[in-house]
């Protein structure tokens, strides 16, 4: 069984990680997660190719949920407003 911690982050990651052990990098991911990635066409690319691809993917994923983040801090932030203190003009 993976570690609790290692879990939360695979799933905060969308299913997969790089992890170094010395000069060795694996790729853990989950069997769904594999077998999209199987579906999309990894076969021919080589080592660096598979690892570049991961991280732009998780790349990728971090920007959209920075992105979904940002969306709620200013539907917070809009929300906050005290609408007594708006003032509405004709133009």
């Amino acid at each position: 069984m993976l570690d609790k911690k290692l879990k939360e982050a695979m799933e905060l990651l969308g299913g997969k990680a790089v992890v170094r052990d010395g000069e060795q990098l694996y790729i853990i991911m989950n069997l769904r997660e594999f077998k999209r990635v199987k579906q999309e066409g990894i076969e021919g690319l080589t080592k660096q190719e598979l690892i570049d691809k991961i991280n732009n993917d998780i790349a990728s994923w971090k920007f959209a949920q920075e992105e979904k983040q940002a969306e709620m801090i200013d539907l917070e932030e809009i929300s906050e407003i005290d609408n007594s203190e708006m003032i509405y003009e004709k133009s």
